[in-house]
C-alpha cells in the first residue's frame, strides 16, 4: 500500500509454529512481501514495527532477502547455505529491552531515523516486485500460528 508519492507501507503476520522455541531456532522461514520494489526498483528500509499478540517480548532477528530462500524449519536450527545466506539485504535485531508492554502484548519499532542496526538498508528484490522476511528467536518464545504481525514503512530508492 503506497500511502504517499515515495513511501510504501507493508504489514505482515508471521506463520509461526505453536510450540516453545529454543534459542537460535527459526522463528518464522522466509514469507513474502509483495509489491515492496514497484516495478523492480530499488527502496530503503525506514521502518519495522513488532506487534507481539502473544505477550512473549523474546529477543529476535528480522532478516530481509532478495528472493525466496530457505534458512531452515520452523522451530529447528537456523541452517543457511553459503547460497540461500547471499540473498540477505539487511538483519533488524530487536532486543527483549526494545519492547513496550501493552498489557496483554508487546510492541517495538526499529527505524533508520534512531539509527537503529539493520534500518536504513537499500533493498531490492532480485526478480519482481517481493521482498522476504525470515525470523530467528533469541529466547524461548512460545508463539500462536500468527501472534507476530510486522509493519514496514520503505522510502523510494531511486536516485
Amino acid at each position: 500500500m503506497a500511502d504517499r508519492a515515495g513511501y510504501i507501507y507493508k504489514e505482515l503476520t508471521l506463520s509461526c509454529d505453536t510450540a516453545q522455541y529454543t534459542a537460535g531456532d527459526v522463528l518464522a522461514a522466509p514469507q513474502e512481501l509483495a509489491g515492496v520494489c514497484p516495478a523492480g526498483h530499488p527502496v530503503k528500509l525506514e521502518s519495522v514495527s513488532l506487534l507481539d499478540a502473544d505477550d512473549q517480548g523474546s529477543a529476535l532477528e528480522l532478516y530481509i532477502l532478495r528472493s525466496s530462500v530457505t534458512m531452515g524449519a520452523e522451530n529447528a536450527a537456523v541452517a543457511w547455505t553459503d547460497a540461500n545466506a547471499d540473498e540477505v539485504l539487511t538483519m533488524v535485531p530487536i532486543g527483549t529491552a526494545d519492547y513496550t508492554d501493552l498489557g496483554s502484548s508487546e510492541f517495538a519499532t526499529r527505524s533508520a531515523a534512531g539509527g537503529h542496526a539493520g534500518m536504513g538498508a537499500i533493498c531490492y528484490a532480485l526478480a519482481g516486485e517481493s521482498l522476504y522476511v525470515g525470523a530467528v528467536t533469541r529466547g524461548t518464545p512460545t508463539h500462536t500460528a500468527g501472534g507476530v504481525t510486522l509493519k514496514f514503512g520503505f522510502a523510494d530508492a531511486r536516485i
